[in-house]
């Protein structure tokens, strides 16, 4: 799994350009770890950092293949330690770097270098010239031909040079764009794609949640992005169901929002309000009647018979125990 710094994720979004760093990075370190107990044979931790300015940093951690990086060997790395160089190339620039490798870790620092024939490409196709930065990340995210064949093939807009950088941050590769294509997802823009995996709206979260109801499949994107975000699981969907809850949208998400949760509902129904609309179950929560409110109520003999009833009372102030 890629993760990368907070101080690149504030930098590298779909809508900021990178415009504020210098041209160049003024430094590039990495650093290599290959604990005894990692199970993939033939893979290290490498993380590669640089610097863009006073307080421009960047982070990048991610399993490699030991193939992937050009020059050094898992006998290097096993060994004494000793000088080591290597390189990372990928379709958008290379890494080329040295240090000091041996015991199953290293460090060093690198430098970077553009691929023009990639830049040109881009340039080509109206996406526009990556400066040094842009490159940077694109190799590091490994951006390439590949997600940008996907996009055209799907009727995806052109995207920006920037936009290619938040896809490639965020994880949207051409596999996922072909999943999503696959289950009938052909979003708007770039922009949606990197929204999508933000809030984790995978391909098996989609059909799952298709599965949970007949009636959420094939939900608007926003609301797909909009059950992420308040925490719609299938799970959570199946036991609306179950509990006499009509499947709709924006009915779950406002539930959700306002804490109508599941054992809320089953306390209402065992106080004798069990056929209570999603709508009601929100007002309720939302102007304080609670379950233990409500048991207060009876234990004094009153008994309100609909949840109308019950808000108003909650509105006027009334108190169980008032005279």
């Amino acid at each position: 799994m890629l993760r990368i710094s907070t101080a690149v994720l504030l930098i590298l979004t779909a809508s900021a350009p990178l415009l504020e760093s210098p041209a160049r990075a003024a430094e590039i370190g990495w650093s290599i770890q290959r604990p005894g107990t990692r199970p993939e044979a033939g893979k290290v931790q490498l993380r590669i950092e640089s610097q863009w300015g006073r307080s421009n940093r960047s982070s990048w951690s991610r399993d490699y293949p030991l193939t992937d990086l050009q020059g050094l060997s898992s006998a290097q790395l096993a060994g004494q330690p000793a000088p080591v160089r290597f390189a990372l190339a990928r379709e958008a620039g290379r890494l080329d770097c040295s240090g000091v490798a041996g015991n199953s870790a290293g460090s060093g620092s690198c430098s970077f270098a553009g691929n023009p024939a990639f830049a040109s490409y881009l340039a080509a196709r109206g996406i526009g010239q990556p400066g040094e930065r842009h490159a940077f990340a694109l190799t590091m995210s490994g951006v390439g031909r590949p997600l940008i064949d996907a996009l055209t093939s799907l009727g995806y807009p052109r995207p920006t040079v920037d936009q290619l950088v938040a896809m490639g941050i965020h994880g949207v590769t051409p596999d996922f764009v072909r999943g999503l294509a696959a289950t009938g997802y052909r979003l708007k823009s770039a922009d949606e794609l990197v929204a999508f995996r933000i809030h984790g709206v995978s391909v098996d979260y989609i059909r799952a949640i298709a599965a949970a109801g007949p009636q959420l499949r094939n939900l608007p994107a926003d609301s797909l992005v909009a059950f992420r975000i308040h925490g719609v699981t299938p799970e959570l969907v199946r036991t609306y169901a179950s509990l006499g809850h009509r499947l709709d949208k924006d009915a779950i998400v406002s539930m959700r929002i306002h804490g109508v949760t599941p054992q809320y509902i089953r306390d209402m129904a065992a106080l004798g309000y069990g056929r209570l609309t999603a709508d009601q179950l929100v007002s309720m929560r939302i102007h304080g009647v609670t379950a233990d409110y409500v048991r207060a109520l009876h234990s004094q003999g009153l008994r309100p018979s609909s949840a109308d009833q019950l808000v108003r009372l909650r509105l006027s102030g009334y108190r169980p125990g008032q005279r």
